[in-house]
């Protein structure tokens, strides 16, 4: 099997799709954002190979996650005749905010990441996506949190 080269266009555009900060990918390789800037920029220095794998697996968990919600979504349209009017997304505000109301360990601008997609996609479908803070209804908060 052959291994998948981003370039440097795609690496960045893959880092930011998955909510992975230049701060975030320098820190978990050990290296200066200066570093991980080099890589994104043309002329300069290539993307190691384990930063691209590492990206190119963050990138199938994000799609794992957000498939899995529209499979939930798919599931209330099966079970109510029809599609949702709107769902409703957790949204954190910052690590804080996560590492308090989240269900796992993770990076919030990652959850973050993953429920922006999922309204683009949902939006797309033409239904309405909101964006909730755990704090504002702790029921749907329960909800919501309980649906993996």
């Amino acid at each position: 099997m052959e291994k998948k080269t981003l370039g440097k266009a795609q690496f960045r555009a893959t880092r930011e799709r998955c909510g992975i900060s230049q701060q975030m990918m320098a820190d978990h390789f050990g290296n200066k954002v200066l570093t991980v800037k080099r890589w994104e920029k043309p002329g300069e220095v290539e993307p190691p190979e384990d930063a691209q794998a590492y990206l190119l697996h963050m990138l199938d968990l994000h799609v794992q996650a957000v498939e899995a919600a529209l499979d939930a979504v798919d599931e209330m349209t099966k079970t109510q005749g029809h599609a949702p009017i709107h769902v409703d997304l957790l949204y954190y505000r910052s690590q804080e905010h996560y590492d308090r109301y989240g269900r796992d360990q993770g990076d919030y601008a990652i959850v973050n990441a993953r429920s922006r997609e999922i309204a683009a996609i949902l939006e797309a479908q033409g239904i309405e996506a909101r964006f909730r803070y755990p704090e504002d209804d702790e029921a749907g908060f329960q909800r919501l949190a309980n649906t993996r």
